[in-house]
């Protein structure tokens, strides 16, 4: 049994929580160690500060209580979640009292509106670092000659459960994220063509719209019941983290709601357009499919259904991806080669970065048979 010292923020709702159960799940003795109050500040202008310079108080203080922590029980691995606060030199002095250090991220850490240059002076002090940006992957092993693998996207199985009974359609359209740009587009072009449109999500103080400015994030025992209660949820890929897919693109149909997602390569090999999710490019295409949509309720509960039978087929669950990827992990740090098999449940190349048009397969999209 490896002893994992599992480094992370565990406050309701973050998806630390389900890859750690996943970890445990796999057969590893876990030790959780909370990082959330590592930003802890007075004010936003404050916290605004700390995530840009990492010079703070509570981030020095969280630097010292991980290293008193690894060194009061030598972890056979200490594994880090977005440790962008981690200083270099809390790394040195952890691999003094640990067998190997882990990364695993969710954000691009080349991303216009992340701040990693922190993180990026210690990469190569990691033994093994999973991403689930396939473009990290490229550049973190150009860059440092870091040993990187894809992680795969997923949701919480116990978390994201759709709500018993029959709900009545509340919304058209749900949109829960935060702002950019193109979402907004999106959004406003909803509202004019007059559908029923709820918006939840950070950062919308930036809009355009004045009816926009005043969104704000969704409280997290609100999620679940507020999809589930539309007839359609949009998924807009964040430009800034370079997505392919998110979070949302496997939480919507892991909650039964007919996902409405942006065109990707990997959405349409998760899915099909018109399969497991309806999938647009650009503003014209979106309202046409959202019309034809709200017109054919039977079609939209068909597709809904058949995405979350793919999602639950592959076991694209947090939980899920670490039972396959702590080993991929395990036998990386000891030498042990790789398998095509490691790719499952995507296509080949995947854990490598590769994205799926640059496969050659002959699959169907959503057919999940690319392995």
């Amino acid at each position: 049994m490896t002893r994992l010292h599992f480094v992370g923020y565990m406050w309701d709702g973050s998806t630390c929580v389900p890859r750690l159960e996943g970890l445990r799940a796999a057969g590893n003795e876990v030790s959780p160690f909370d990082a959330q109050r590592v930003f802890d500040a007075p004010s936003r202008i404050a916290t605004s500060v700390a995530h840009r310079v990492y010079c703070t108080e509570g981030v020095r203080s969280m630097n010292r209580l991980l290293l008193e922590s690894v060194a009061d029980t030598h972890p056979d691995v200490v594994w880090i979640e977005k440790g962008d606060w981690v200083y270099p030199s809390t790394l040195r002095r952890l691999k003094a009292h640990a067998g190997h250090l882990v990364h695993y991220n969710t954000d691009d850490v080349y991303g216009r509106r992340t701040w990693f240059w922190l993180h990026r002076r210690g990469v190569q002090l990691y033994d093994c670092l999973l991403t689930t940006n396939r473009h990290n992957v490229h550049e973190l092993r150009a860059r440092y000659g870091a040993r990187v693998l894809r992680a795969g996207m997923g949701y919480d199985v116990l978390r994201h459960v759709r709500p018993a009974g029959e709900l009545e359609p509340v919304w058209d359209v749900v949109f829960i994220g935060h702002w950019e740009p193109h979402t907004e587009e999106y959004v406003s072009a909803l509202m004019r063509a007059q559908h029923h449109v709820g918006v939840w999500g950070h950062g919308w103080r930036h809009a355009r719209s004045n009816k926009l400015r005043g969104v704000v994030p969704l409280p997290a025992e609100k999620y679940n019941t507020t999809l589930a209660s539309a007839k359609l949820a949009l998924c807009s890929l964040s430009k800034g983290n370079r997505n392919e897919s998110t979070g949302r693109s496997f939480e919507i149909p892991a909650l039964g709601v007919c996902l409405l997602a942006e065109r990707t390569p990997e959405h349409e090999f998760l899915y099909g357009d018109g399969v497991g999710a309806v999938l647009f490019h650009g503003v014209d295409e979106l309202l046409m499919k959202t019309q034809e949509m709200l017109r054919d309720a039977n079609r939209r509960r068909t597709i809904a259904s058949e995405g979350n039978r793919l999602l639950c087929s592959r076991g694209l669950s947090w939980q899920d991806h670490m039972q396959r990827e702590w080993p991929l992990v395990r036998n990386l740090l000891s030498g042990v080669p790789r398998s095509p098999d490691d790719d499952a449940p995507f296509w080949h190349g995947f854990r490598d970065g590769k994205a799926w048009e640059q496969i050659g397969t002959t699959s169907e999209p959503g057919s999940g048979a690319a392995l």
